[in-house]
Order: structure tokens, then sequence, then C-alpha cells
């Protein structure tokens, strides 16, 4: 397998989530519609002046790019090791096995409880048999201003000066 065999599979779901035609991305990025659906349908390499283009204008850092890739790519591996292009929509569908329907409801729990807090961040993990689920919760996006994070910390209280007596 190629070194970045997924770089327009990832380039093509974030184009699609941020509701944008190739045409559009084109003119934003400054790159030709052509391009960008042969580097979308792996037929072209993206140079990495022409991938800092299209996440400059699509708003995405590198770091977020490289986290989606590595979705993107495990998501692959694990079609190909079912021997499927495709996730199985019957499997998907249907009934979720009981581990890991307790594992989905002990994950909601813990969201559900971060984000009722003051600062929604956390992390964990499961178990699920032999394997360890790492996750963590963090707000979409940072506060913006330091009046905006006041609003998520408690206020400390205020502290009242003693009155010498004379």
């Amino acid at each position: 397998m190629e070194q970045f065999a997924f770089v327009g599979e990832t380039l093509r779901r974030l184009r699609k989530e941020k509701g944008k035609t190739l045409e559009r991305l084109g003119e934003e990025a400054g790159l030709g519609r052509g391009q960008l659906s042969r580097i979308e349908n792996g037929r072209q390499e993206a140079t990495l002046a022409t991938l800092s283009k299209i996440l400059d204008s699509q708003g995405v850092t590198r770091r977020e790019f490289f986290r989606r890739y590595d979705l993107v790519e495990t998501e692959a591996l694990a079609n190909e090791r079912a021997g499927t292009d495709e996730p199985d929509e019957a499997a998907l569908s249907g009934p979720w096995p009981e581990e890991i329907s307790a594992v989905l409801g002990k994950v909601e729990s813990f969201v559900q409880t971060t984000f009722h807090g003051m600062k929604p961040v956390a992390q964990g993990a499961v178990e699920i048999g032999d394997v360890v689920v790492l996750f963590r919760v963090m707000p979409k996006r940072a506060p913006e201003s330091a009046e905006e994070e006041q609003d998520t910390e408690p206020a400390p209280a205020p502290r009242r000066r003693k009155k010498k007596r004379s």
C-alpha cells in the first residue's frame, strides 16, 4: 500500500462535508476542477503546495487533515481485512452486539456528563474484549476570547477586605 494512498479520498470527504463542488473548491483554492478530480480519484498525486492551497481554502489545519486521513486509512484497512471495499450495510443496520451496545452506552453517558459540566473536555478508555478504545471529548472550537473562556469557568468568589479596627 502506498504511503499516502488516501489523500484523495480524505480530500473528497472534506469537500463534501463542507458542501462544496469541485468547481467551487477549485475557485477558492486557485486550482482546476480537473486537477482536483484527478487528485480525489487517485489518478494524480497532490504536491505539498497543492495540498496546502486546498487545506487553506477549506480552513483546515495540517493536523486536522492528517487526523481525518488516519480515520479514512483505518476504515479502508478494516474493510480490506473484511474482504470488502464497502461497509456491510446489513451489519450496520442490524442490532449491535451486546458488548458493543454496553460500550456505546458508557461512552454516551460519559459524553453527556462531560457536556453538562462547566468545561467540556475529557478523555477516557473502555475495554472491549482484547481491545482498549481510547477517546477524547473536546469542544469543536476553542473559545475565541478571554471573555468567552470566562463564561465556561466558574468565577472566583470575590474577596472581602477586613477592616482594621482602631
